[in-house]
């Protein structure tokens, strides 16, 4: 393979490696960034809901049966390359106010009764758990597929 030829595929690595991982840890960041946005966080937490986690079975059930409204936490260039059928790119970057711009949608899926599902790209990857804390946060109840979209995508079941 030629060098241009590799990277493209270098890229796509490193943006996935980047975006399922924790921010480094610097103790002077750490306090400046916990310390900015406590007010907001403080008033989100007032409405804490649960955060749970959920089987690809469970889901797929769901799907079927028009019962879940689901988020996708990965980056958008993933979002973009495929995607769980009927999902909502909701990428942790920005995710509050995505959250408010989607805030209809999810209004209307609770008073539907519909279960609030987040996927990422697997289980070592975080970012559906911290977008599913930050839903809860603003008191919406929400699970985290096990596995994320590569048990979906392994599974053999239909993408967008």
């Amino acid at each position: 393979m030629t060098p241009r030829q590799c990277a493209p595929i270098l890229l796509g690595a490193a943006l996935m490696l980047a975006s399922c991982s924790a921010p480094p840890a610097n103790p002077a960041q750490t306090d400046a960034i916990v310390s900015a946005p406590a007010k907001r966080i403080e008033s989100r937490l007032n409405g804490r809901k649960k955060v749970s986690s959920i089987s690809l079975t469970e889901l797929f059930e769901l799907q079927q049966s028009d019962r879940v409204l689901l988020f996708d936490a990965r980056p958008r260039i993933f979002y973009s390359l495929g995607h769980l059928p009927g999902a909502i790119s909701l990428p942790k970057v920005n995710c509050d106010q995505q959250i408010m711009k989607h805030q209809a949608e999810i209004n209307s899926a609770m008073a539907a009764q519909k279960s609030i599902v987040v996927y990422c790209t697997n289980m070592a990857c975080p970012d559906a758990r911290t977008v599913a804390m930050h839903l809860a946060d603003c008191g919406y109840p929400c699970s985290t597929l096990l596995g994320g979209w590569e048990s979906w995508k392994e599974s053999g079941l239909p993408t967008e």
